[in-house]
């Protein structure tokens, strides 16, 4: 039975090795890619923002509201059950 030896794979051309860190270090790095990635970003417009500003603010008070009816019910029956 013959062994065979592997050989490590051969470098591609744009493989790179890793660069020592420069300016800034790891935090100028991430700031860097933080930059482009926000870049990417698809923002609303302000017409979108507001009306879904407003949505979240109704539906948070409606939800609101049913929980502190619900609440009041219980706390009503609750009075009536014990007295």
């Amino acid at each position: 039975m013959s062994t065979t030896t592997q050989t490590p794979p051969a470098r591609t051309p744009t493989a790179r090795p890793p660069s020592a860190p420069g300016v800034g270090g790891r935090a100028g790095g991430y700031l860097t890619e933080v930059q482009k990635e926000m870049r990417k970003v698809s923002w609303p417009k302000r017409a979108e923002l507001l009306n879904n500003t407003v949505l979240t603010l109704v539906a948070a008070v409606a939800l609101s509201l049913l929980i502190f009816m619900s609440d009041q019910f219980i706390s009503w029956a609750l009075t009536l059950i014990y007295g």
